[in-house]
């Protein structure tokens, strides 16, 4: 697997996990007794990146580099933004800490566009007419243009992420692009709620072992 020298992974590891009832990163997946949901989505993707950085209240264990959410930036644009401004690299791979089945094939695809269009300050894919930010490549300069954007955005609610990225001249993947790489678009399927997580670990599970999922 390539190593990308210009490249940090970023794990978003914030939020309460409301609708699965437990801390969505510290949850063991596939199986009780396995090491954290995101350490999955840790070893799937750390290979790409010279450095990882976990957005979060602890490492969970990995070897990342723990960084506080941006103050007054509420959801996952606070922990974007604090990876971004942290981070010692050009390009960003930032994940959600419950994407347990990402494709490292797509995130590789993501860095080789982003170094096509250097004026595009994001590159994210588009699934059913909706962007995904949180399995997309940025560039650290980002961070900025998000920070106005949290500034401008109704404080009772905050800012959010996917209307933020329209800020960034993003270079958008439609889905005719990614499905080479991600057939089943597996990489997108969080494990919000208890259904989510099981059907999301019947799958890891099936695939590890050779079968079909």
């Amino acid at each position: 697997m390539t190593v990308n020298q210009d490249l940090s992974l970023l794990l978003l590891a914030g939020g309460r996990g409301s609708r699965l009832g437990r801390d969505k990163p510290a949850v063991p997946f596939p199986a009780p007794g396995d090491p954290p949901l995101i350490a999955t989505v840790h070893r799937l993707l750390a290979p790409l990146a010279v450095g990882c950085l976990v957005a979060g209240p602890t490492s969970f264990g990995l070897p990342c580099r723990v960084v506080g959410d941006a103050p007054a930036i509420r959801g996952p644009l606070g922990g974007l933004v604090a990876g971004l401004l942290a981070s010692d690299t050009e390009l960003v791979l930032a994940a959600a800490a419950d994407l347990p089945l990402v494709e490292p094939g797509l995130a590789q695809h993501m860095v080789e566009r982003a170094r096509e269009r250097p004026a595009a300050m994001a590159v994210v894919c588009e699934r059913g007419g909706r962007l995904e930010p949180l399995f997309a490549v940025y560039r650290r300069a980002a961070a900025g243009r998000l920070e106005e954007a949290a500034v401008d955005a109704p404080a009772h609610r905050g800012p959010s992420l996917r209307s933020c990225l329209y800020l960034l001249d993003p270079l958008v993947i439609t889905e005719d692009g990614w499905r080479p790489f991600d057939p089943r678009g597996s990489s997108f399927q969080g494990c919000n709620t208890p259904e989510e997580l099981d059907a999301a670990a019947r799958f890891a599970i099936s695939r590890d072992s050779g079968g079909d999922p």
